[in-house]
């Protein structure tokens, strides 16, 4: 996503609903709207997976106490 962002020649229309219904659905896919945000951004792509870890280990976390083998 972050590549074609930056080939992408009009930034403005990249994430725009009316030119592409597929990319704008992009917040409902990562599941939050900071994916985009931080693409716009230029955050590398270690930016990015990092920005997911708090989230990831409070999941890990809870998915813990409901697995049935270990």
């Amino acid at each position: 996503m972050m590549e074609l962002y930056k080939a992408y020649p009009e930034k403005q229309n990249f994430f725009d609903k009316s030119f592409s219904k597929e990319i704008n659905d992009i917040d409902k896919l990562s599941g939050t709207r900071n994916f985009k945000e931080q693409i716009i951004a230029g955050k590398t792509e270690e930016e990015i997976r990092r920005s997911w870890e708090p989230g990831l280990t409070n999941y890990k976390k809870t998915r813990k106490k409901y697995l049935l083998y270990k």
